[in-house]
């Protein structure tokens, strides 16, 4: 019975060497590696959202009637002015979040502070 057991221990031990040496040999993946250009920051959708905030053109999210708070300060709005900024950020999908601030950075509208403590 020993010698079953003692038979058993060394196979495992001749398969686990096998395997590290089977593993260690293996070339290395030949995946090639995709260099960015020299001029990339390597954070391509935050550039792709910079490009956004180039262009002239002002996407809205059905939130026109947010424009008449232009120029009032992320402090000051009213709790109805709020909610309208509330209603809209909530309408909106996750993945559109950046490309609305964009828009409200490019037409002068600032987010009310609340909002932006709700969204940390």
């Amino acid at each position: 019975m020993i010698y079953i057991i003692i038979s058993i221990v060394g196979l495992l031990v001749i398969v686990a060497l096998f395997t590290y040496l089977f593993k260690s040999k293996q070339k290395p993946d030949d995946t090639p590696v995709v260099v960015p250009p020299a001029d990339c920051c390597g954070a391509h959708a935050i550039c792709e959202k910079g490009l956004k905030r180039v262009d002239e053109k002002i996407e809205y999210f059905d939130d026109e009637e947010l424009d008449q708070y232009r120029g009032i300060p992320s402090d000051r709005y009213s709790d109805e002015q709020i909610d309208q900024f509330r209603e809209v950020l909530y309408s909106i999908q996750p993945e559109e979040l950046s490309d609305w601030f964009i828009s409200l950075e490019k037409r002068g509208l600032e987010l009310p502070d609340v909002l932006k403590q709700e969204l940390c």
